[in-house]
C-alpha cells in the first residue's frame, strides 16, 4: 500500500482456517519511506528470544522492542499518523 506516492506499507500474513477459526501462523507489517529506509516493522520471526512477548516484536530504525501483534487497522493508523 502506497502513502503519498512515496511511503510503502507491506502487509504479509500466513493464516490457516481450522475448525472455522483463523489461526495466525506468521505476520510482517513493514513500513518504509521513499528511500526504502525502515520506519517500522512488526513481525513474528523468532530471532529475538530474550524479548518479552517472544516471538512478537517491533523493529524501529535503531532498535527492536517487544510488542504484541497489532491489528492491521492499528498499523494503518500508525503509518498514516507518521505522515501528518
Amino acid at each position: 500500500m502506497r502513502f503519498n506516492q512515496t511511503h510503502l506499507l507491506e502487509i504479509n500474513e500466513a493464516i490457516v482456517v481450522a475448525d472455522n477459526q483463523l489461526q495466525f501462523l506468521d505476520y510482517r507489517y513493514h513500513f518504509k519511506n521513499e528511500h526504502n529506509h525502515l520506519i517500522f516493522r512488526y513481525d513474528s520471526t523468532p530471532h529475538f528470544p530474550n524479548l518479552p512477548n517472544f516471538p512478537y516484536h517491533k523493529h524501529l530504525p535503531d532498535d527492536v522492542i517487544a510488542s504484541d501483534k497489532p491489528e492491521i487497522s492499528q498499523v494503518l493508523k500508525e503509518a498514516n499518523g507518521l505522515l501528518i
